[in-house]
């Protein structure tokens, strides 16, 4: 499925929930997920390389948790990610298949994230990184083959603009911001 993302660092979690309220939209309670991104050998984003992610999502403590393998390859120039979700019945068996096919463990990254959906393809989320200050919101939508991918970005960095949402759209991802934050917490 072809899915253009935009994310964004909130100055105020508050005033963006309030804002959505404002229009009747609600967010979900939170809940937590972890994903262990898995890269192929040698793995360079630039050049648009698949990751998979292993993840875990739970949503009641009391119920069983869930299991899903992702896979997601960005292209840059056209403002869009590619991504496919299945569920995965034993997190282990998928984990030794993962570095069997020569990937490996890349990232591990944790949330507590609140969601919003808007319609069949857009969704929004407020995600809270583990190890990371502040809070993000993401979008996306999910796109059709005929729909402009880059006229679909740029809907979304609009969206944020009426949200009241400021600055600039964040590139790296959640895995690379962790990591480039534990190497700046190792330096000082």
């Amino acid at each position: 499925m072809k899915r253009s993302i935009v994310k964004m660092k909130l100055n105020s979690r508050t005033d963006f929930v309030a804002t959505l309220g404002e229009i009747n939209l609600e967010f979900s309670e939170a809940y937590w997920q972890h994903d262990r991104i898995f890269v192929p050998k040698n793995y360079n984003r630039d050049k648009s390389q698949p990751r998979l992610s292993l993840r875990t999502i739970v949503k009641d403590p009391e119920k069983d948790a869930k299991y899903s393998l992702v896979l997601r390859r960005h292209f840059d120039a056209d403002k869009v990610d590619l991504v496919n979700i299945t569920q995965v019945k034993d997190y282990t068996e998928a984990a030794h298949i993962l570095f069997q096919l020569g990937y490996e463990l890349k990232y591990e990254v944790s949330r507590r994230r609140q969601e919003l959906n808007m319609g069949k393809t857009i969704r929004i989320y407020i995600d809270k990184i583990d190890n990371l200050p502040g809070y993000y919101a993401k979008i996306e939508s999910d796109l059709s083959d005929e729909d402009d991918t880059l006229a679909a970005y740029n809907d979304l960095i609009e969206t944020f603009r009426v949200l009241k949402v400021r600055g600039n759209p964040v590139a790296k991802t959640y895995g690379e911001l962790v990591e480039s934050s534990n190497h700046d917490t190792a330096t000082n």
